[in-house]
């Protein structure tokens, strides 16, 4: 019975504790952050979800990125208007510089017609991913390459291989950064950056909250675009392509659970039904227009929390939602 007296007592001490920590005043205005989980094709719906916000005025001050969801926020960080992002997402640029050739070609063009080797000294993967690099430096303004140049402030979450803990990339090269956050091996090699080996920060953080909260916001909104686990029946299963798929929602599904709590607003798009890997481009759309719709549901409750925190909202003229 004592024991669960001092049990309880601890409990309660540590939740006021936590409560109280949470409820001080901070010594900052108060920051807006944003964070973008990882999910393929799915991710497109961050684009949706950022062209709602700005047409309402929302501003984050901070956006932390996963894999796709680093791809989508970098470019919005350095100025690249949703029109544009949406424009290279759908077109296939996005695709073409993720992986330039079907796996499939690139390991028989890789094999030679003989059993698949990868050299000794060099990481294993079908592509180096430098392509996604150039793309994403290509794509911003030159005095924008570099991370701790953006505005609102951004972070890439990877996951260091070497000793397989989260990092946030917050310097250096941008399309760095955002190569190593979306880099998936064996489909991609890993990236060394320092003497670290980086790969997709979805292998420990899918979603990005902590790293978000880390980072000083004091409201977050996560967007989820996970689709929710359902029991499915033996015959939902008979290839390849929906076993993979069933098999990453799973994982993705059980890592977020636990960072979803810590956001005030959960953004969750309903993208069940598009593949991960998906190369339709109406399935790029729908996801955008999923993320269109759920984030202007949430909005009126976005508004509310940021008006009770005496947190402005930014005019419309001021978004990159304009083409220049």
């Amino acid at each position: 019975m004592k024991r669960s007296l001092v049990a309880l007592s601890c409990l309660l001490v540590s939740l006021f504790g936590m409560n109280a920590a949470f409820a001080d005043e901070p010594n900052h205005p108060p920051k807006l952050g944003i964070a973008l989980g990882g999910g393929g094709t799915r991710g497109a719906a961050h684009i949706g979800v950022l062209r709602v916000l700005e047409q309402e005025g929302i501003k984050p001050d901070i956006i932390v990125g996963n894999s796709m969801g680093s791809i989508v926020g970098s470019l919005y960080c350095a100025g690249v208007p949703l029109d544009k992002i949406e424009e290279l997402v759908v077109d296939g640029r996005l695709r073409k510089a993720y992986a330039p050739l079907p796996v499939p070609i690139q390991l028989i063009k890789k094999a030679g017609g003989k059993l698949l080797v990868f050299r000794k000294k060099r990481q294993p993967g079908f592509y180096d991913g430098q392509g996604l690099a150039d793309f994403i430096n290509e794509n911003v303004p030159e005095d924008k390459r570099k991370i701790e140049n953006l505005s609102p402030t951004f972070a890439a979450v990877v996951t260091n291989l070497l000793d397989g803990q989260a990092y946030r990339l917050t310097k250096g090269d941008l399309g760095q950064a955002v190569r190593a956050s979306a880099t998936l091996p064996p489909i991609l090699r890993a990236v060394e950056i320092d003497g670290n080996l980086y790969a997709d920060g979805g292998i420990r953080s899918n979603m990005p909250t902590y790293p978000a909260r880390a980072m000083g916001s004091d409201v977050l909104i996560a967007v989820d675009v996970n689709e929710p686990l359902k029991k499915l029946k033996a015959k939902d299963l008979m290839n390849f392509g929906k076993t993979s798929n069933r098999m990453s929602s799973i994982v993705l599904a059980c890592a977020d659970e636990l960072h979803l709590r810590i956001a005030d607003f959960i953004i969750n798009p309903k993208v069940t039904g598009i593949s991960l890997l998906s190369k339709k481009k109406e399935d790029f759309k729908l996801a955008i227009a999923e993320g269109e719709k759920a984030a202007r549901e949430m909005v009126p409750a976005i508004k509310s929390k940021l008006a009770s925190m005496g947190m402005t909202q930014q005019t419309v003229s001021q978004s990159n939602s304009q083409v220049e």
